[in-house]
């Protein structure tokens, strides 16, 4: 809660502030109405604030190489090798500039909510705070650039023969690799504290808001290089994270097919595949401690400004369109934190130490770990082409076998990093069944029944953990996890009108038996069960809530729906018009999928199951002829959720509803020569995400813009 003003009972004590509610050394607003007023306002029950209101630039640039192979021999009549090779470069760089006011998340230690005073204030009728002033806040400059490069290879062979005249053999064997690097992660914040005067201002529009720096953000002097912070404050911070991952694959398949007769035949096969994970993290031990500037330098010396943020995002007259930000080349010279060492021998633990640390770093620990996945499994499967009811039946029923083996290491947040492996399998017996019955010579009924699965992704099985004192995170992996499972049901109706010509209807139902749901809770450190002792080079205080983030397996629930697609060519139409057609789809999705609400609670909650639109469709208009051809598609998607239950206490999180309208034209200037044009995102569409199913409170709101590309094709 807020600081009360005096004489006013706080609605609750947070942790570590006085019986006021205001942070240790921070005089009480006076009793005026309009405090008080302002107060109660701000702290009536359900009212919501923003956690972290900032201002974000996120700049990205990345150059991909590629080269690919095939070779091919025809080793008898009957035989068939080839060889495929890919390889892959992806370099890039990232920058991100925020200008955030932190202390609206932070407890009475960090300088954060116990510290501000609410001047005035004004909630909507969903329980926003959608406007306020407030006095003692924190404002920070914070930025980040990182160097990237992922190089991937692949090496493939398949081998075709003819064993007889009704025998067929297909083997097929792999490995691919792909390394990932991120050898700079740098960030670095610049800090004012106690700030008076800072204002948002929602009332206008609930997605850019008018916020208030009651100071010159590009001004210099106005900054300040925090080593040293107060007591209920917090400094400026370096972080340097370099960090990587590699992933490698294998795999081996060999298949036979036997035609039985002209009805029948069989099909058989054995599979095996490997996946190994394995990444790495370095961090210093303490990171929110920073060398004093030396003699002679200055915020300027250390600093550069950037503008024309916020084009094209629509946000209020008198937004900053620019701020001062941390130079992160001036810094890394002046304190040489690339170095890994510590420039001042001796004085271990200081703000001069740039030693990094990979498992003796608490906070790095947990992003290094390895896991190992063999799968191993096979496959028989029943073809067959008949008549039934004197109309053509065909289909296949078969029966998969699948093992899968889990090896995975990582380190604890315990003894300094202790090192623990774990060890998990479990098999799942598929059946499947599909049918396709030609009721007329242009009408084809259709029906699926199957039992499936899917693995969790590797780096959901980490044993081990990261707590992230900074942003008082702790993440941990689930090596014990279970697989996705459901069983499906597809019926579908297809006629065909026309030549190229379709109308299709489909229904669909799956019970999704196993589900794998990402729990976020926030509750005390003291009550994870993790070493004190993490806390203590930041100073934090046992009882410091932090965001806990782990997978676990829940039930999961059912989800049907059906769709829709229609597609012609305008072929009947004369001249001219008959190059052109259409593509349409509309589908629709219910679903009722239990998520539990913490690990520790029994309850669970009922809601759509995530990045799942109810309703979504798809829509082009084309021209094609010999020479020239265009195309124009709209894509629209319903608003969606992504997170359930919603982090800091929300219950969802979502993205509002798009509609994308992308375009492309391609003409044939020779036989061997065309040029083509792409336009994306025409529309101009913004990433909007939201928390709360009744507030519908921004939350992320991106703008990216339209692109467009351009490109030339030469066959010789």
């Amino acid at each position: 809660g807020f600081c009360s003003p005096v004489g006013v009972t706080p609605a609750s004590t947070a942790p570590g502030s006085s019986a006021a509610n205001c942070a240790t050394g921070i005089a009480r607003p006076a009793n005026t109405a309009s405090n008080v007023s302002a107060y109660n306002t701000a702290m009536a029950p359900g009212v919501f604030h923003p956690r972290l209101p900032r201002y974000g630039r996120l700049r990205h640039e990345q150059e991909r190489t590629g080269v690919t192979g095939s070779l091919q021999f025809k080793l008898t009549d009957d035989t068939t090798l080839s060889v495929d090779a890919l390889y892959s470069k992806l370099e890039a760089t990232r920058q991100e500039d925020f200008l955030e006011t932190i202390s609206f998340s932070r407890t009475a230690a960090q300088g954060g909510k116990p510290q501000t005073e609410v001047v005035s204030a004004e909630v909507d009728g969903r329980g926003n705070l959608v406007y306020g002033v407030f006095n003692n806040v924190d404002v920070r400059s914070e930025s980040r650039f990182d160097e990237l490069e992922t190089t991937f290879m692949q090496l493939g062979f398949d081998l075709q023969t003819r064993l007889s005249d009704r025998v067929t053999m297909n083997a097929q064997a792999g490995r691919s690799k792909s390394e990932f690097r991120n050898p700079i992660q740098t960030t670095v914040t610049l800090d004012i504290q106690n700030v008076d005067g800072y204002s948002w201002d929602f009332r206008g529009n609930d997605r850019t808001p008018a916020i208030t720096y009651p100071f010159d953000v590009n001004s210099p002097t106005a900054w300040q290089w925090i080593s040293s912070p107060a007591a209920n404050s917090t400094g400026s911070e370096i972080r340097v994270r370099p960090l990587g991952a590699d992933n490698e694959f294998q795999n081996a398949k060999v298949n036979l097919i036997f035609d039985i007769n002209e009805t029948f035949s069989l099909k058989t096969g054995l599979v095996w595949k490997e996946y190994d994970f394995e990444t790495f993290e370095f961090r210093r031990a303490n990171e929110t401690r920073v060398p004093g500037l030396p003699a002679g330098v200055s915020i300027a010396d250390i600093t550069r400004t950037f503008s024309g943020f916020g084009s094209g995002l629509g946000q209020p007259r008198g937004n900053a369109s620019g701020w001062l930000i941390p130079d992160l080349n001036a810094i890394a010279r002046l304190f040489n934190i690339y170095c890994n060492c510590d420039p001042t021998p001796g004085t271990s633990g200081d703000g001069d130490d740039f030693r990094l640390g990979s498992i003796t770093v608490g906070n790095a620990r947990g992003n290094n770990f390895a896991v190992t996945e063999t799968d191993q499994g096979g496959y028989l499967q029943l073809d067959f082409d008949t008549d039934f009811l004197d109309r053509r039946l065909r289909g296949n029923v078969g029966v998969r076998y699948a093992s899968t083996e889990v090896a995975a290491t990582g380190y604890l947040a315990t003894g300094g990093g202790s090192q623990v492996v774990v060890k998990n399998s479990y098999t799942d017996t598929l059946p499947s069944l599909n049918l396709a019955w030609d009721l007329s010579d242009d009408l084809v009924l259709r029906f699926g029944a199957a039992k499936v699965m899917a693995r969790p992704q590797l780096p959901s099985l980490n044993p081990g953990g990261t707590v992230n004192t900074t942003l008082r995170t702790i993440t941990t992996g689930n090596p014990m996890l279970d697989p996705f499972r459901a069983t499906t049901y597809d019926l579908s109706a297809e006629w065909y009108f026309g030549e190229n010509a379709l109308l299709g209807v489909a229904l669909f139902y799956k019970d999704i038996d196993t589900y794998i749901q990402t729990l976020r809770e926030t509750r005390p450190y003291n009550t994870t069960g993790l070493p004190l002792e993490l806390l203590t080079p930041v100073g934090l205080p046992a009882d410091t809530p932090f965001d806990i983030t782990s997978p676990v397996n829940t039930p999961g629930g059912p989800l049907k729906g059906f769709e829709i697609n229609y597609q012609q060519p305008f072929s009947f139409l004369p001249g001219f018009w008959s190059g052109f057609g259409v593509l349409i789809n509309y589908t629709h999705v219910e679903s009722e999928i239990d998520y539990a609400i913490s690990p520790t609670s029994s309850l669970f909650v009922t809601e759509n199951l995530v990045n799942l639109s109810p309703d979504a469709w798809n829509a082009t208009l084309y021209y094609e002829n010999k020479r020239f051809s265009a195309r124009v598609s709209g894509s629209y998607r319903d608003d969606y959720l992504q997170v359930v239950p919603g982090r800091n206490n929300n219950d969802v999180e979502g993205k509002r509803e798009t509609f994308n309208v992308d375009a492309s034209l391609k003409y044939n200037i020779t036989d061997k020569f065309s040029v083509t044009l792409e336009g994306i995102n025409l529309t101009d569409e913004f990433n909007d995400q939201f928390v709360d199913s009744n507030g519908d409170r921004a939350s992320v709101y991106h703008h990216t813009g339209r692109q467009f590309f351009v490109g030339g094709r030469y066959t010789f």
